[in-house]
């Protein structure tokens, strides 16, 4: 009785659960853009003529953004504003760690970095890594003898971090793996791929 109303409770909850966190983070972000358009409209104003008016407003904001930085005097002014603020030690920090990590959605970038690599490790077999830069800071390559080295994040399972290597070209292997399914690969261990799998012949039930 009780493997009878267990089993599919615990099926019931690897189903519904991960699709409540997704509607609810979706639904906490939509609110969190509008609740600020809404205090922008305020601030202006401007009266809130229907529900979602401040949600409008910021996409409509971002999406001018985005044009004017299509523009090259846009994009100087920006850069000369970034230079100054980077000045700040505290300032560089947080931002750069933002932007960073900002940086890690723009499918765009990613096209240029972020390859999803094999690092081997002699003896003991391979983990899955992505190159963050090839351009190596000068004070490593001098520590390197000059070597061609290459920076690869190591994320770990089930884990928000992980670790940054610099590593020869020859001890990396790249693969024809999108960033999106390597990583969602490696932050669960693998059981991602495993219930992804097309079923085959031999998991078909026999009668």
């Amino acid at each position: 009785m009780k493997r009878l109303f267990l089993q599919p409770l615990i099926k019931g909850s690897m189903v519904v659960i991960p699709l409540l966190v997704t509607v609810w983070l979706i639904w906490s972000a939509l609110l969190w853009f509008n609740n600020l358009g809404s205090r922008a409209l305020m601030y202006m104003s401007i009266p809130e003529l229907f529900p979602g008016m401040g949600l409008v407003l910021m996409l409509v904001t971002l999406l001018v953004v985005g044009l004017l930085f299509q523009f090259n005097p846009v994009s100087w002014l920006y850069q000369y504003v970034e230079d100054a603020l980077l000045r700040f030690p505290l300032v560089k920090t947080l931002y750069g760690a933002i932007k960073d990590f900002a940086a890690m959605f723009d499918q765009e970038k990613r096209q240029h970095s972020q390859q999803t690599v094999l690092v081997d490790i002699p003896g003991q077999g391979r983990l899955v890594g992505f190159i963050t830069s090839t351009r190596t800071p000068q004070a490593v390559i001098d520590a390197s003898d000059g070597e061609e080295l290459v920076a690869v994040y190591l994320p770990m399972s089930y884990m928000v971090g992980g670790y940054t290597l610099f590593l020869p070209r020859a001890q990396v292997t790249e693969v024809d793996w999108s960033f999106e399914d390597a990583m969602r690969f490696t932050l669960t261990a693998g059981v991602s791929q495993s219930q992804a799998r097309p079923r085959s012949s031999s998991d078909k039930p026999t009668l």
